[in-house]
């Protein structure tokens, strides 16, 4: 995969002088915790800015932001960069130099990687990485969206290196109870707290000899994370209310969809946890910017019931697939060709809607309620949307569609306000949001 690298260098805003090289096939730029280059100027939005690289140039394409990327005075909505140009962001001014000469990244020969799919360039690339990655006893970390499938791909590191006869442990942390994450890593010792009747092995210990895997790291308590680090660089374990330190051997794969690397520069995670974890540091992209990659998905879920092998995907649902948003990612791919492979192809039930309430505007709809089959964290992300495209469209409508007077009665900053109605327009699910 021939591209061209780039530059970014910020020359005024609150982030003034920062300076950052853009060499994976993927970029963005925004305040959003998941953003490679996050920003701190609420002007900006979440997800402000997209950047692909190609052997072209760089392709820069704004992200339905709330506040538009210039060009000097043109607004700009996608634009293919082949030099050195000046973009200005909200209150950010920000140089993109493109390199002359072309980057050489890895591509795999193949489409999968474990159970993992993926036609596209860009998660090929991805594989090759994790090929290689996977013969060693590195260190990986996982970021991206919710639903883009890191536990996936940490099962396949697993199942393809040389502890693939070992156990894998997923632990997700952000799950847990701050008073029980010690005890839930470690163990604990019988009496170590009220209701420890008896001890208990911790994930590190279940995972002796094989690979444990840290879903949602970015959300582990601050006072844990010293522990965490001690444990990799001591490689043992001393459960709580315990004496002795134990031994373990165990592979670390971590996932997360923050980006640590900006969290850590801000203080929000620790800087020598981050390096320890990010031996090999990779960006799962979302389903939305690897459309090639829907329809071999689609068809994978489709077959994968008894009786299904032979199943395809019709071309009328396929254009709906191709078309649509994905704010679940591939979680959302499988359950909607699930309900496919068991409802058919009516639009409203595949992608979860109900029938307009009774004088509803646009097409707002009654979201379904059950959502107790889905794991808790997307759940409560599917949850959190639902409630934004209900409440924020009615708050608008009440106040006569005047945003200054809703985002006031809804108790948000007019900018937060904004990006949220351009997040629900453009399909993208809920994320972190700056109030002014």
């Amino acid at each position: 995969m021939e591209v061209r690298a780039a530059r970014i260098t910020i020359t005024t805003g609150p982030d003034a002088g920062r300076d950052v090289r853009v060499d994976s096939p993927t970029f963005v730029i925004g305040t959003g915790a998941a953003a490679n280059l996050r920003l701190s100027d609420d002007l900006v939005s979440r997800e402000h800015v997209r950047l692909t690289l190609s052997a072209a140039g760089v392709r820069v394409r704004d992200a339905d932001s709330t506040n538009g990327t210039w060009l000097g005075e043109t607004r700009i909505s996608d634009a293919l960069v082949t030099s050195a140009v000046t973009l200005v962001l909200g209150d950010t001014t920000l140089t993109l130099r493109v390199d002359g000469a072309p980057v050489h990244l890895p591509l795999s020969p193949r489409s999968t990687f474990g159970s993992a799919i993926g036609e596209s360039e860009v998660m090929r690339h991805l594989f090759a990485i994790l090929e290689r990655a996977a013969e060693t006893e590195a260190t990986v970390l996982l970021e991206g969206e919710s639903g883009v499938g890191k536990e996936v791909l940490a099962q396949a590191i697993h199942t393809v290196s040389p502890r693939a006869a070992g156990p894998f442990v997923a632990l997700d942390c952000g799950a847990i109870p701050a008073n029980l994450v010690e005890s839930e890593l470690f163990g604990h010792e019988r009496g170590a707290f009220t209701g420890a009747d008896t001890s208990r092995r911790g994930a590190f210990e279940q995972a002796n000899g094989g690979t444990i895997f840290l879903d949602e790291l970015g959300e582990l308590p601050v006072d844990m994370q010293p522990k965490l680090l001690r444990v990799i660089e001591t490689r043992e374990i001393k459960p709580v209310g315990g004496t002795k330190a134990r031994p373990i051997d165990v592979r670390i794969v971590a996932a997360t969809n923050k980006n640590l690397a900006e969290a850590s520069a801000r203080n929000e995670f620790r800087r020598d946890l981050f390096y320890r974890l990010a031996v090999v540091r990779v960006v799962v992209p979302p389903l939305r910017e690897r459309r090639e990659d829907v329809l071999p998905l689609a068809r994978a879920f489709l077959r994968r019931g008894e009786g299904r092998e032979h199943f395809d995907v019709p071309d009328d649902i396929a254009a709906m697939l191709t078309s649509h948003a994905w704010p679940g990612n591939v979680r959302e791919l499988r359950n909607v060709m699930d309900r496919y492979a068991v409802l058919g192809g009516d639009p409203e039930v595949l992608f979860d809607r109900m029938p307009p309430r009774p004088g509803a505007r646009g097409g707002e709809t009654v979201p379904a309620a059950d959502l107790s089959h889905l794991p808790f964290h997307e759940a409560r992300r599917i949850a959190l949307d639902r409630f934004e495209r209900a409440y924020l469209p009615a708050v608008l409508a009440r106040h006569g569609n005047v945003v200054v007077r809703a985002a006031d009665a809804a108790g948000l900053g007019r900018t937060s306000f904004h990006r949220i109605m351009q997040r629900i327009r453009a399909g993208h699910g809920p994320g972190d949001e700056a109030d002014d």
